[in-house]
């Protein structure tokens, strides 16, 4: 080594390791990005034994992260089983370091970033697992295809800006769990600001199998679990998916749990002012849907807008008389704490501001600007709850039921 090197500026990911905590006793700390003179990955796993099949991941500038490594064993019942672990180089402290059984720290970068990074242009194909992200690589070339790691389990902890601006396409596996997944994507997308997020049902494929070159109608359902890799091994190539995709109606604009539920309840006949109630409940607080229509495609993009903490319209209140209509309101705080307030309905007649600061006052958060004000006042003028409640000035008789401060008597 000449003196120059020896002096040299420490690069970037040499300062990182530097500055970054010793690991405790026993602790695995995974080193990001994984060093050029690391060794290849090689672990073996106390009871599942080695990997079968291992997936990199990379971060934006195709440095290696770590591994999604298979494994395949025999369980205690004898039968055959599987299970996914992430595999990362860590520190181990006392300057040893290995490869470990030891998660991806978050946020996760998506499988094949760097793909997603270099064809800008490109839709991204989304897929449940390693496996169908390849699948769906081989199938769309157009795309470039990906998957959070550990798959359905936590997409939440991926980091998804790469799709910020990107057409979106979720392909979900056919059962609940890969509906769960797809709307959970979803939300990410869109939360991303995805410019459109389109749908690949498990029907697109999987309602047909090739056989000697020909497309056969499957004889029965779709197999539960069916994915696009199982497309693969039933006959789809790319020039027979090409085919297809000049339907229009091949990618439809997907459809989260709720806009699922409107359609059924709009199918059953039941009023359009229930089906197009525009806001939802999220643990968070509450949350309006913002659609926009593209003028030159037509695509329809939905976003959802948080503009208040937890406040729940638990019921319709009015008096015995069937005067004095209101709101019964059940706001949760900061401490987790819930109240109730019946809001009489005449507060809404004016600007809003004595009702809100009630609100307030209860803890409710509230976003600043006049999107948050109006959607509040929307919001709770146009609920419809299935409850409706009685309210009484005074304890004692109340009609039919005699209150007492916290029980009712009689007719309730």
């Amino acid at each position: 080594m000449t003196m120059n090197a020896m002096f040299a500026p420490l690069s970037a990911d040499e300062i990182a390791l530097a500055e970054s905590p010793a690991p405790k006793a026993g602790e695995k700390l995974p080193i990001v990005p994984v060093p050029d003179d690391a060794p290849a990955m090689q672990f073996r796993h106390p009871k599942l034994g080695e990997p079968v099949k291992a997936w990199p991941y990379h971060d934006p500038e195709a440095r290696l992260i770590g591994y999604v490594a298979r494994f395949d064993y025999v369980d205690d019942a004898g039968k055959p089983a599987k299970d996914y672990l992430p595999i990362t180089y860590c520190d181990l402290g006392k300057g040893r370091r290995a490869w470990r059984a030891k998660g991806i720290p978050e946020p996760r970068p998506l499988y094949r970033l760097p793909g997603i990074v270099t064809r800008a242009d490109a839709p991204i194909i989304v897929a449940e697992g390693e496996k169908a992200a390849d699948a769906a690589a081989i199938l769309f070339p157009d795309m470039t295809a990906t998957t959070p790691p550990h798959g359905a389990k936590s997409p939440h902890k991926a980091d998804w800006s790469a799709v910020a601006g990107r057409t979106v396409i979720i392909a979900t596996d056919n059962d609940e769990a890969g509906q769960q997944f797809g709307d959970k994507v979803c939300e990410l997308a869109r939360a991303t600001g995805a410019s459109a997020v389109l749908h690949l049902p498990p029907d697109r494929l999987g309602a047909w199998i090739w056989m000697d070159g020909e497309k056969t109608l499957r004889e029965g359902v779709i197999p539960k679990g069916w994915d696009i890799a199982d497309a693969i091994e039933e006959g789809w190539t790319a020039e027979a998916v090409a085919k297809l995709k000049s339907d229009p109606a091949f990618l439809p604009i997907y459809r989260d749990a709720e806009e699922r539920e409107t359609l059924r309840r709009v199918a059953a006949g039941e009023p359009e002012e229930l089906t197009r109630w525009p806001f939802r409940v999220v643990a968070n607080g509450v949350e309006k849907r913002i659609e926009r229509a593209d003028k030159e495609t037509g695509i329809i993009t939905i976003e959802w807008k948080w503009f208040c903490s937890l406040l729940e319209v638990v019921a319709e209140t009015r008096s015995t008389e069937s005067e004095d209509w209101g709101r019964l309101l059940r706001v949760t705080d900061r401490d987790g704490r819930t109240k109730e307030w019946s809001m009489p309905m005449r507060l809404l007649a004016g600007d809003g501001t004595a009702y809100r600061e009630h609100l307030l006052s209860l803890g409710m958060i509230m976003a600043p600007g006049r999107f948050a004000r109006d959607a509040l006042h929307e919001y709770i003028s146009t609920a419809r709850p299935d409850t409706k409640a009685r309210c009484v000035n005074r304890l004692g008789w109340g009609g039919r039921a005699f209150v007492l401060p916290r029980q009712t008597f009689g007719d309730n």
